[in-house]
């Protein structure tokens, strides 16, 4: 303990007294010749540099048998890259005089890159070592000494990198199995295929089940384009101000009124009421189903390991991607575009409520536990109530990426603000397919604000 406290309170990188056990035991093997090194680093940097031979030597195999990883690297790349240059220089064809001049110019670069990369790992390694001794006087966790795991990864490491990348990029002719991944055909053709079959087997046989959900969503956005579209323009201008200034403040009300005002001078009110319906149904649809999802994956471990490689999937897919099986199960129009957006927009929702649930702390529950508190009573009176703020995150993000998807949806036929920039882009528009693109950024800004606000108020649950 009295020499971790000594090596953790020594001026600087240095060595001194009390610390030179401590090199003995980090090193190993040569342990003055880094002592004298080392010190000589701490009293002047550039003077102190001072080439390792050991390192020059062994390059990247010197770095990994002492556990310096980066400069591991730094060397492979660069002395991979240096023989690949003298390679393309011996071995590559020769026409005529020109390609030999530049022959023996690659011959030579490649040589001075080499002997560059070379001095660059000798100079370098001692003053990374060092630092890494400085680390591990105040952490013990990292490993000591030369490591022969180490160095078997480092070996196994250069001799499968360099043969392969100087044979792909110096040979005149190679082999195909190293140019091209050996694959054939056949199974990118038999997987899509079979995939087909799935897909044609489940609209034959689910055709009642998709068409129950279509008439479902298709409720949903009727209901809610009678409240927006049907609504007249006055009244709706007047309950979303109204909602505005209660829920964010009289700023927040001001901006509303501007963006609304911009939505109706340009031609934007009914496809904007409309985009906003679109929205509004893909965003109940996601709190409806995602919430309850993200309380089972904070409650089971299992069932999150499970569902969080499928919300990776979702979020990474290409947007374009999910309106293939939307219009092969649900056709073409507004409700597949409602699906493929509550797709594409529900991860975020589950993935917070997961971790609004998960950040409750364990005092809270454990008190409410020791008063008697039900799982039922502790969720729905504790834990739900102190997620607030991060499930109106998740509300927030859903709400932001399903007007990112009302492009995408447009083109199979969700209509909206989507298809006036679909028709810009197809008849090279430029000025109407801008002035859309704002009208979606308005309409994405009022429902970011509002949603904001009551984010804020919600951020104590003793408010509202």
């Amino acid at each position: 303990m009295a020499s971790q406290a000594e090596a953790a309170t020594a001026p600087g990188p240095g060595i001194g007294e009390a610390g030179e056990d401590l090199l003995a035991t980090f090193v190993g093997p040569n342990a003055e010749y880094y002592r004298r090194r080392f010190q000589r680093l701490s009293e002047n940097l550039f003077t102190g540099l001072r080439a390792n031979w050991a390192a020059v030597i062994g390059g990247p195999l010197w770095a990994a048998a002492r556990g310096l990883w980066g400069l591991f690297w730094f060397g492979l790349v660069g002395e991979v890259v240096a023989l690949i240059v003298l390679g393309r220089g011996l071995w590559g064809p020769r026409e005529d005089e020109q390609a030999a001049g530049v022959e023996a110019g690659l011959v030579v670069g490649g040589i001075v890159l080499l002997v560059a990369v070379k001095a660059l790992e000798g100079l370098a390694a001692n003053w990374v070592y060092q630092r890494r001794f400085a680390r591990w006087r105040i952490d013990r966790k990292p490993r000591v000494g030369l490591s022969q795991h180490a160095t078997v990864a480092g070996a196994a490491l250069m001799a499968f990198i360099y043969p392969l990348s100087v044979y792909r990029f110096s040979a005149r002719e190679v082999v195909d199995a190293i140019a091209d991944f050996p694959t054939t055909r056949a199974i990118h053709i038999g997987t899509a295929k079979a995939i087909d079959a799935v897909t044609d087997f489940m609209i034959i046989n689910f055709e009642g089940f998709f068409n129950a959900i279509t008439v479902g969503v298709r409720a949903i956005l009727d209901f809610l384009e009678l409240i927006f579209v049907g609504t007249p323009w006055p009244v709706m201008a007047l309950v979303l101000l109204l909602i505005a200034w209660r829920v964010a403040g009289w700023r927040v009300a001001l901006f509303t009124a501007v963006a609304l005002a911009y939505l109706g001078f340009y031609g934007f009110w009914e496809m904007a009421m409309s985009t906003i319906s679109l929205v509004g149904a893909s965003v109940f649809i996601c709190v409806l189903f995602g919430t309850p999802l993200g309380v089972w994956c904070a409650k089971s471990a299992r069932v999150n390991t499970i569902v969080k490689p499928i919300l990776d999937f979702m979020q990474t897919m290409p947007s374009f991607v999910y309106l293939i099986p939307a219009v092969a199960f649900f056709g073409i129009g507004k409700p597949p575009g409602v699906l493929a957006t509550v797709i594409f927009a529900m991860a975020p929702m589950i993935r917070l409520t997961t971790l609004g649930i998960q950040q409750v702390p364990a005092h809270v529950k454990e008190g409410a536990i020791a008063f008697g508190a039900s799982p039922r009573q502790l969720l729905f009176k504790i834990e739900l109530p102190l997620s607030i703020p991060a499930i109106m995150t998740g509300i927030n993000q859903t709400i932001m990426m399903s007007l990112s998807m009302v492009v995408v949806a447009a083109l199979i036929g969700a209509g909206g603000l989507g298809y006036e920039v679909v028709r810009a882009l197809r008849h090279m528009e430029t000025g109407k397919g801008v002035l859309a693109g704002i009208a979606i950024v308005f309409c994405a800004m009022i429902l970011d604000r509002i949603v904001q606000g009551s984010r804020e108020k919600g951020g104590d649950p003793r408010l509202g």
